[in-house]
């Protein structure tokens, strides 16, 4: 206690002592701002590895089982090709998987076995050694271990796409194509982590699969300007009547600024501020204004108030006939139920009806519109939306989140272009698909040209004898995923043990997500910056308490007389020297406490900050397909941990010259002098 009081007499900041607090405070300021700025840092690093790394391994797992060149040279793969009952075609994982025989050869049928083949591996009991079948015998066991774990085969290939983008605009429909060279890869249904990647859809999405109602679903297997041919009455209500029962519309919006009013909307006995188009002095149409919403001028014009008297409306005393158009000059948003009967009877999206209720100048307005002039402004999915997209379209994909700033939206149509080998010549095969939806492959080198298609398709595509292919060893393999990412070195080590142990290992090479080569560069260059710019950290906070000496220097010079005092009344060298070195860590501690308070408010706020900075700089200070659409807002609790331990220790380091200089000043020569 009695050292406690003399450091808290000294670390006050005092009038007579101007130049020591001055001194004091700017040493808390740069501690705290070093700190602040490591943390920041830290912590917005840290979390968009962690996001990158969930995106990663949630598409393409923490693990990932590939099959080996030993697998492919291995008379278990090759001897398909002679087969009978494989016709004469090499299987995927999948169909090995799935195969009743491990080996499906008949001398008796078959063609002879080449001489340069490698011989079949056996069991004791005969059996061909099944690499696929015990690989996943061996991932089965380890769900007793994992409960978590989850396995799936994927396939991966390449074609060409091309995309007919029809839109439906305010005076005609509009077309336009999209092609592009992709990569395609088997869409995994087990995966149980792939529907946080997969994006909402966007009421604009939602606007145009209702526009498609009406339109007949093209495979567009041959290249037309034409536009999409109307669907029957019939065809049109299954439709519409599938889609809504996936998505609850909740608000409605005009299409257009200026927005026809029905005069039904208007209460009984209520007014509403209005402005007269004047032709002629006649009245050509009225303009009610939103309350959001500038009055608007016309060359002639007279304002006034609109009344509905006796189901009439009045402009001022002027009765207005039914034929004159009410202007809403603002885009109103509506509340809204869709009336199940009218889907009944509908020919067109025009004739479907909603119960609606908004405001206008602060008065309710409620009663029944039809979608003519109508879009959707907010909507609820429900969770069956993806699986409806995915099974009632012809073969439903899934793009990257990339595709959307290319003008696609879900429910355009295309097809996928790939080579096939025919009798006597290369021909174009085209397999038409449909857009379900978006993902978010992360940030990924090949992730943005990436498509989730059925596993049917990449199947079909690398039958084919001149399509797009891959590495063998990485275009087929078995991906495993689990909860937590700490465990994969360890289940990996229980993978290679078992397949070693069952004589597969040979066969099969086991990658974590820090071994993949799309990934491995770039969760490299994420640790080197990290620890790059913690080194700096470190050197700045280490420059940032070295102000402590300077300070405790001045102090121990400046305190002489009393450090004599307590020295004659019996206080050791260690009491003092305790004095000084607590002084130290005090104000380490202080200036990590601002610094953290800070951090907090900083990446509470992190948005606000990003904004401010892109003002600044004219642009975008952050590019969106590397930091993501909004920056980490969490603090790090390794960069906290860190800064808890370093600061105090610097600061004690920093200040053990000055309590050494104290400790060891003579008592009899202090006093005289003083």
């Amino acid at each position: 206690m009695f050292e406690l009081s003399i450091i808290k007499k000294y670390l006050l900041p005092k009038r007579k002592q101007l130049s020591v607090s001055l001194i004091g405070l700017m040493s808390i300021a740069v501690i705290a701002l070093v700190v602040w700025l490591l943390l920041v840092f830290l912590s917005v690093t840290e979390g968009i590895e962690k996001q990158w790394v969930h995106k990663l391994t949630s598409l393409n797992g923490p693990l990932r089982i590939t099959p080996k060149n030993a697998y492919y040279n291995s008379y278990y793969y090759k001897v398909d090709t002679l087969s009978v009952a494989s016709d004469y075609k090499e299987k995927t994982i999948r169909e090995k998987l799935a195969a009743l025989n491990s080996d499906p050869y008949n001398p008796d049928e078959d063609a002879e076995i080449p001489p340069t083949w490698q011989r079949p591996e056996k069991n004791p009991d005969n059996s061909l050694i099944d690499p696929v079948k015990l690989a996943a015998a061996t991932l089965n066991e380890l769900k007793n271990k994992h409960p978590s774990l989850v396995y799936q085969d994927f396939e991966l290939s390449g074609a060409m796409m091309r995309l007919q983008l029809t839109r439906d605009e305010t005076t005609h429909e509009t077309q336009s194509y999209l092609t592009q060279a992709s990569y395609l890869a088997s869409f995994a249904d087990k995966n149980p982590y792939l529907a946080s990647l997969i994006l909402k859809p966007s009421p604009k999405d939602l606007n145009h699969l209702l526009y498609l109602t009406e339109k007949k679903n093209s495979s567009l297997l041959v290249d037309e300007s034409e536009s999409l041919v109307k669907n029957s009455k019939e065809d049109f209500r299954l439709a519409l009547a599938s889609l809504l029962d996936t998505i609850k519309i909740t608000t409605l919006q005009p299409r257009f600024s200026h927005w026809k009013l029905p005069s039904a909307f208007i209460p009984e006995k209520e007014s509403f501020q209005a402005v007269a188009c004047l032709t002629n002095d006649k009245i050509t149409h009225i303009t009610i204004n939103d309350q959001k919403e500038q009055n608007v001028q016309y060359l002639s014009s007279k304002e006034g108030k609109i009344t509905k008297k006796d189901g009439q409306l009045f402009f001022e005393n002027t009765l207005l006939p039914p034929t004159i158009p009410l202007l809403v000059n603002g885009k109103l948003l509506f509340k809204a139920a869709l009336i199940p009967s009218s889907l009944e009877k509908a020919s067109h999206l025009k004739d479907v009806k909603f119960a609606v209720e908004t405001t206008l100048q602060n008065k309710p307005l409620k009663g029944s519109l039809s979608w003519d002039g109508l879009e959707i402004a907010t909507a609820n999915p429900e969770n069956t939306f993806l699986e409806h997209m995915l099974l009632s379209q012809e073969n439903g994909v899934l793009l990257a989140k990339s595709f959307q700033e290319s003008g696609v939206k879900t429910g355009d149509t295309g097809y996928l272009a790939y080579s096939s080998a025919t009798a006597s010549s290369l021909q174009e095969q085209r397999i038409p698909i449909c857009v379900a939806g978006f993902y978010d492959p992360g940030i990924m080198a090949v992730g943005n040209k990436c498509i989730l298609v059925p596993n049917s398709i990449t199947k079909t595509i690398n039958s084919s004898s001149n399509s797009t292919h891959f590495d063998p060893t990485e275009s087929n393999g078995i991906l495993v995923w689990f909860k937590d990412l700490k465990e994969a070195e360890k289940i990996k080590a229980e993978l290679i043990a078992s397949f070693e142990e069952k004589g597969i290992a040979k066969y099969w090479k086991v990658s974590t997500y820090k071994e993949y080569d799309f990934a491995k560069d770039l969760m490299q260059q994420f640790q080197s910056d990290k620890y790059l710019f913690t080194m700096v950290g470190i050197i700045i906070l280490i420059v940032a308490c070295s102000n402590i000496i300077s300070l405790l220097i001045i102090l121990v010079n400046d305190k002489k007389k009393e450090i004599g005092i307590l020295q004659s009344m019996g206080a050791s060298s260690k009491s003092i020297a305790l004095i000084f070195s607590a002084s130290g860590i005090v104000m380490g501690v202080l200036g990590s406490m601002i610094g953290i308070l800070g951090a907090l408010l900083t990446l509470h706020n992190i948005d606000s900050v990003v904004k401010a900075l892109s003002f600044i700089q004219g642009h975008s200070a952050f590019n969106a397909a590397f930091w993501g659409e909004s920056l980490p807002s969490h603090l790090s609790e390794s960069a906290l941990v860190f800064i808890l331990i370093s600061t105090p220790l610097i600061s004690l380091f920093a200040a053990l010259i000055p309590a050494l200089k104290a400790c060891k000043t003579p008592t009899s020569s202090t006093l005289r002098s003083e």
